[in-house]
């Protein structure tokens, strides 16, 4: 009876893979037709995921080309799934299950926006601001003016930003950082669940990863002797201002670190002449953050720093559900107490719903990672690249100081996913200073045309 049930191997063999191809792609075309005879919020959303795969099938293809590591490869492909299902998953927790949050509050007023573009209407309300909230609103307004207004559309649209953030990321790290390990921080950037979850949505956190991608690549560019550098950095920052004032200022600061550590690198008679310049022209973007900060924030005369970190304690320690006692870094010897409660916290036993359950855990691999791998941390700047290290950890340092007086756990979880990109270089670097001869073995293992091509003698441009 067995033997009259089964089938033939050889012809099981011939028809399994293109029988699979067929009920994939038999599935594929039902579950989409059936989402396109949903609400315009679910069927747009289905329009805008295969208009944004056009551009996003050569961007794949020009990444994974120039990428010699097969796993590295692997993992930037599976990372945009991951990252869709991220997007999803966001998707149901916001309008399933809370029904509500800020998403709610971008789609309504982008709606408003997006149809008075249609109707020829281009003047704002005057009540609309411009910077922080207001930007996004307006910003969701112009992707509704080209996509209508859909929800799943809408959030497609900002994580698919994110994933060109983390892109930008994964490049900065191989043009800056070309004998460290990548497959450990493509991993990370692209796996972790807070990386794949919350800049997933309508919403600052997309945004911003993209913004700060465009920093850090400009960064790479820029202590490697890159063209277009500059404008990098530049829209990168003037991106973050426009949403986070507050992080843009920060990214300012670590790039004078930045740029301090690479003055070392440039002897020469014109050499002290161009640091002036550039310490000049730091210093007016700092001042012009700065002023955006005051404005954000609504510094009121003679208040200081301390004033805003209490102001911030209180308003985050109100929040019910997830609220905790900050640990604030006002001298040195908090920072290394608020250095981990801002990266690793909560910890299992203080997880009270399933999400913060989901970031204990993570904090919990980070904080192990970091303890295996902690005499690394000896190499950061004694290497021949330390301006880039020196960024992400001046970056990173920074950020400590100014989430250290957030005491909610929900907010802190949201927000550090503007830092892990930065912090997990640290967990990437060589074990070993390499000696000459080991970096031309590293640059001869990036293919020629890569943003992280790197040649030792004659320089090339990308």
């Amino acid at each position: 009876m067995a033997a009259a049930l089964s089938l033939p191997r050889g012809r099981v063999a011939q028809l399994g893979p293109s029988a699979f191809i067929a009920a994939g792609g038999l599935l594929y075309v039902t579950a989409v037709a059936l989402l396109l005879q949903s609400s315009y919020d679910i069927a747009g959303g289905v329009v805008v995921a295969h208009v944004l795969a056009l551009p996003t099938v050569p961007l794949l293809l020009w990444l994974t080309r120039t990428e010699v590591d097969r796993r590295v490869r692997r993992i930037i492909l599976v990372g945009l799934v991951f990252k869709l299902v991220g997007t999803l998953a966001r998707f149901v927790v916001i309008f399933g299950v809370y029904a509500g949050g800020d998403a709610f509050v971008y789609d309504r007023i982008g709606s408003a926006i997006a149809e008075a573009f249609r109707s020829g209407d281009l003047a704002l309300a005057p009540t609309q601001q411009l910077v922080g909230t207001g930007f996004i609103e307006i910003f969701t307004g112009v992707i509704y003016f080209f996509t209508g207004a859909t929800r799943l559309g809408g959030f497609l649209v900002y994580s698919w930003l994110g994933y060109l953030g983390l892109c930008l990321f994964y490049c900065a790290f191989r043009l800056a950082v070309p004998d460290g390990d990548r497959r450990r921080y493509t991993a990370l950037i692209f796996f972790l669940p807070s990386m794949a979850f919350w800049p997933s949505s309508t919403g600052k956190e997309a945004w911003m990863t993209l913004m700060l991608g465009m920093t850090a690549y400009g960064v790479a560019k820029l202590v490697s002797r890159r063209r277009n550098a500059v404008l990098w950095i530049a829209a990168g920052i003037a991106g973050s201002a426009v949403v986070r004032p507050h992080i843009a200022i920060t990214l300012v600061a670590a790039l004078g670190v930045a740029y301090f550590f690479s003055g070392a690198r440039r002897p020469g008679f014109g050499a002290p002449i161009a640091k002036v310049a550039g310490l000049l022209t730091l210093l007016v973007v700092f001042g012009l953050v700065l002023s955006a900060v005051e404005a954000k924030f609504k510094l009121e005369e003679g208040e200081g720093v301390e004033q805003v970190f209490e102001r911030t304690r209180e308003q985050t320690s109100s929040e019910e559900g997830s609220s905790f006692e900050a640990v604030g870094a006002r001298s040195p010897t908090d920072l290394p107490l608020a250095a981990f409660s801002v990266l690793f916290r909560p910890f299992p036993f203080e997880a009270r719903n399933a999400q913060a359950l989901v970031a204990s855990l993570e904090g919990t691999l980070l904080l192990f990672l970091f303890v295996k791998h902690w005499r690394k941390l000896g190499n950061l700047l004694p290497r021949r690249r330390a301006p880039f290290l020196a960024f992400v950890s001046a970056y990173s340092v920074l950020f400590v100081i100014a989430f250290s007086n957030f005491g909610n756990f929900g907010i802190l979880a949201r927000q550090r996913v503007q830092v892990f990109p930065f912090i997990l270089v640290l967990l990437a670097v060589p074990r070993r200073r390499r000696r000459p001869d080991d970096n031309v073995v590293a640059a001869s293992k990036l293919r020629p045309g890569s943003p992280g091509n790197v040649y030792v003698g004659n320089a090339t441009s990308s």
